[in-house]
């Protein structure tokens, strides 16, 4: 199933210190209503029914047509994820979330509550704790989106387990890069090449130890797959999602991203611009230099030289802020990961 990332604002109600984006005010030129039934319509007919939504920001249900468009996108056949921080969502939203089409929602747990809150602001964490239980009750699946950096990294198992306690199907760990207010607020909080193969692991030690009752994936971090790849390899528990999903860097090979203006991207972080829905259409964005080299794992340097290229090909996000050139090398990448092609 092809993954949309939707950012439908960029409004939003926290100013959390890693913030990617700077969510806060909306845009200017974000999609109107009108605009905005046009694209669900054109994802629609790119897609079909092989099309996942998700609706994120900023903070969505800021948005006030959110709503109208949910409602819209499950008219029209599409499976639908709400990403939110939890701290706007109550009982009666929940409900009319579940009602409007919504089937699994996508809610951030950083650490335990003094790590949250310092990252994201003071009472947030029971907020969200107390939204992941509304959504469970409701019918809803639940993922719990963590971001791995320097501060929290030691508190990886503590998340897990608070994720498996509320009943997630998936934890999905992402790993810090400094953009947008990261940048600014915590620019050395990136974890090191030796940190983040130790955090690797332990992902993987957790999977093994807990087994089918949730599954740990990752987001940024595609070297992932080349640890799961050795353990199957060695015949040891890997995830159905292995053998599932696509692998590694889904940037335009699983994945594209829309911003709140109708900007398409290859992924939320790699700002790449392959089109905007205003003025093309998504089968022409999807057919552009940008998609088309990405989808083909047209990598250079240590990425091409490596025989899990196709399995993993690198971080686009952390080669593109790190040469200039989204196609590089990623540069968090060493000899535990590389191995030669033949």
């Amino acid at each position: 199933m092809y993954s949309i990332n939707w950012n439908v604002t960029r409004a939003c109600n926290l100013r959390c210190l890693h913030c990617y984006y700077i969510a806060g005010t909306p845009l200017d030129d974000e999609l109107t209503t009108v605009e905005a039934y046009e694209l669900i319509d054109e994802i629609a007919s790119v897609f079909g029914s092989d099309a996942n939504i998700t609706f994120g920001g900023g903070e969505p249900l800021m948005r006030e047509d959110i709503f109208k468009l949910i409602e819209y996108a499950n008219e029209m056949g599409l499976r639908l994820t709400l990403a939110t921080n939890g701290t706007m969502l109550n009982a009666r939203r929940v409900k009319r979330m579940k009602e409007a089409g919504i089937e699994e929602v996508i809610i951030p747990l950083d650490g335990r509550r003094a790590t949250h809150d310092r990252i994201r602001g003071s009472g947030v964490y029971d907020k969200a704790v107390r939204a992941a239980r509304l959504c469970k009750e409701a019918g809803m699946e639940l993922v719990i989106d963590p971001c791995i950096m320097k501060q929290n990294e030691e508190e990886t198992p503590a998340i897990i387990h608070t994720a498996l306690e509320l009943g997630a199907r998936q934890c999905r760990f992402f790993h810090y890069i400094a953009l947008g207010r990261g940048k600014e607020r915590i620019p050395a909080d990136e974890l090191g090449i030796e940190e983040y193969i130790s955090n690797l692991l332990l992902l993987y030690d957790e999977q093994r130890r807990l087994g089918k009752s949730i599954d740990i994936c990752t987001t940024q971090a595609s070297q992932y797959w080349v640890i799961l790849k050795r353990k199957a390899e060695e015949g040891l528990f890997v995830p159905d999602f292995f053998f599932s999903e696509p692998p590694g860097c889904r940037a335009a090979t699983g994945m594209l991203s829309i911003k709140p203006n109708g900007d398409v991207v290859p992924c939320p972080l790699l700002d790449v611009k392959a089109g905007n829905v205003k003025d093309m259409g998504l089968r022409e964005i999807l057919d552009s230099e940008v998609f088309i080299s990405l989808r083909g794992r047209k990598v250079k340097g240590r990425c091409a030289r490596c025989r899990n290229r196709d399995l993993c090909g690198g971080c686009r996000v952390r080669a593109y802020l790190h040469t200039g050139d989204y196609l590089a090398e990623d540069p968090l990448c060493n000899e535990f990961f590389f191995e030669e092609m033949d």
